[in-house]
């Protein structure tokens, strides 16, 4: 009987050898020319901690090495697996599903690859998910619908007041950048899902804390509850703040909803600089 096992990068908020079963790759932050495993190296706080010392620090990040995505196959193979089921960060955030799909071409292992359209808590959900499932004795073939059903009902949403990491990180342009200084419109930014995670403005305000408001407004909108939605809420070192957006968030959504809370990963979080914010929510897997 074939053995599957997941591979997925650090993005997912899963450390190296945590959980049996779950190959865990890291993506890399390269600071001052220096490159660092995520997770491995260095870790969110630290490198959150450099930025808040030096604001004109702007650290860059890259999808992992093929050298260390193949280890990671060679590994799982010597581990008595033959199948990989992959699930990454968001296409439109990172080439790491296409260098997943070469490395396990270049290595003969069948392979099914799952685009989580965004990274952190959701993607941590769904190697949650699929683990589950392939304990139960599903193939990757069931698995993949029901892992893509989740992603089709998930999102990220994002604010920052500080738009120059994503602009000279390329990641908006530097005409949206200036508009929004000039006008002092802080952007609410969602993953766009019809283009692999991709970042899109969702709407502008003025103030920070209307930008929170207005993302668990969003968020209601779109059908989320407490009872078939689980929810992330991650920030760049500003806990006092955020912890008090999160209280706000659990009255909204009503009682009884799971948050998962606490730091952004390090390679979503250079891009918003300090004070952003990301809201996630996924839809609960229930069997029928």
């Amino acid at each position: 009987m074939s053995r599957i096992a997941i591979l997925a990068d650090s993005g997912c908020q899963i450390a190296i050898n945590e959980i049996p079963g779950v190959y865990i790759v890291p993506l890399q932050v390269i600071i001052n020319e220096k490159t660092y495993l995520d997770e491995v190296d260095i870790d969110s706080k630290t490198v959150f901690e450099m930025m808040r010392k030096d604001k004109l620090l702007l650290p860059k990040t890259s999808q992992p090495s093929s050298g260390a995505i193949v280890e990671a196959i060679t590994q799982l193979k010597e581990d008595g697996y033959d199948e990989v089921l992959a699930i990454t960060i968001a296409t439109g955030l990172s080439s790491t599903l296409s260098g997943v799909h070469l490395a396990c071409e270049m290595e003969k292992i069948p392979v099914t690859l799952i685009d989580s359209k965004g990274t952190a808590g959701n993607h941590k959900y769904l190697v949650e998910v699929a683990l589950q499932l392939i304990n139960e004795g599903k193939s990757r073939e069931e698995i993949k619908p029901i892992l893509e059903d989740l992603v089709d009902h998930s999102a990220t949403i994002i604010m920052t007041s500080n738009l120059d990491h994503l602009k000279r990180g390329g990641r908006i342009t530097p005409a949206v950048a200036m508009l929004a200084n000039m006008l002092k419109i802080i952007p609410v930014m969602k993953l766009n899902m019809d283009l692999g995670g991709k970042i899109d403005v969702l709407t502008k305000v003025r103030t920070v804390k209307k930008a929170n408001l207005t993302i668990m407004d969003h968020m209601l909108s779109c059908g989320v509850n407490a009872k078939d939605y689980i929810l992330t809420m991650e920030h760049v070192l500003c806990d006092e703040f955020a912890s008090q957006m999160l209280a706000e968030l659990k009255k909204k959504i009503g009682q009884g909803v799971e948050v998962a809370y606490g730091l952004l990963p390090s390679v979503v979080g250079v891009h918003m600089g300090i004070g952003g914010i990301g809201y996630q929510y996924i839809k609960k897997y229930q069997p029928e």
